[in-house]
């Protein structure tokens, strides 16, 4: 039986996106249409109905959004090519490369190509560089997505501690230090741990606020959590359209707080890409 409170991403997500909406009427009635560009490249099925859902979401908040699908056949010139056009045209503000690509091309020598000021990801070098020294720019979505899901829901965050299981470059690491800095939703005590290290339970189990973000189906159990801590599933792996999180759905008899199996880091993640692509827009046109 489940004992702890849900924590849906929806409402959180709904609350972001009212704010882009509002942010894009703003810019419009200035005379600037944001626009959010997406590039595929090859054939895969669940890649393209990603970029469906941010193409239809894109239209409705009133963005434009160019695309181009490259395919699979295309080279790692070719990629940099339509990025290099995408950076010269003033007429885009963000350009999302949807991931992954195929396996022979270099997704890191891709991003590196593409302008920071319109990476909507918050993945480019630069833009973590600036995360890591506390400067303004695009955030990682996925984290930026927790915090923002913490703050909705009343999670406090400051002086508490917070350990992330994982540490890849998309969640854990940049979570990590967007946690630690000082603002009143952040300012934790952080530990980061990984299936590195062979007691890693021992670090879970004291955790208030426990992040999984290994990409290991099941990794995170009932015996892993303190009992009445907050737990948020951010790791998920994929097996064709099937989700597999990395929280076990018996620890809601354990935990005080947890995010929904679905339905919970996702939508923030989408919010937040889109509250970088408004955000990138009006900086591009002098707005803030």
């Amino acid at each position: 039986m489940s004992s702890a409170r849900l924590l849906p991403g929806a409402p959180v997500a709904e609350q972001v996106l009212s704010e882009v909406a509002a942010s894009v009427a703003e810019l419009r009635a200035a005379g600037v249409t944001p626009a959010l560009a997406t590039v595929l490249v090859g054939d895969d099925d669940a890649s393209a109905g990603y970029i469906r859902i941010k193409q239809r979401q894109a239209a409705e908040l009133g963005f434009v959004s160019p695309h181009v699908h490259l395919a699979a056949s295309a080279s790692q010139a070719d990629l940099h090519a339509v990025l290099a056009d995408f950076n010269a045209d003033k007429s885009v503000h963000g350009v999302l490369v949807q991931y992954p690509i195929p396996g022979r091309l270099d997704y890191d020598r891709a991003l590196a190509e593409l302008d920071p000021d319109k990476d909507v990801d918050g993945m480019h070098p630069v833009n973590m560089g600036r995360l890591a020294l506390g400067l303004p720019g695009p955030l990682p979505c996925t984290p930026a997505g927790i915090e923002a899901l913490l703050a909705f829901h009343g999670v406090p965050v400051a002086g508490r501690e917070v350990v992330i299981l994982g540490r890849g470059a998309t969640l854990g690491r940049p979570l990590a230090m967007l946690l630690a800095q000082k603002r009143p939703t952040a300012n934790a005590a952080v530990t980061v741990v990984h299936t590195g290290v062979a007691d890693w339970p021992r670090y879970t189990r004291r955790a208030e606020i426990l992040v999984a973000a290994a990409g290991v189906p099941g990794i995170v159990r009932p015996e892993h959590v303190r009992p009445g801590a907050v737990v948020v599933g951010g790791g998920v792996r994929y097996e064709g359209r099937r989700l597999l999180p990395d929280v076990d759905e018996s620890c809601a008899e354990v935990a005080g707080a947890i995010t929904p199996r679905v339905g919970g880091v996702g939508p923030t993640t989408v919010a937040m890409l889109f509250r970088n692509a408004v955000d990138a827009a009006r900086r591009q046109a002098g707005l803030g």
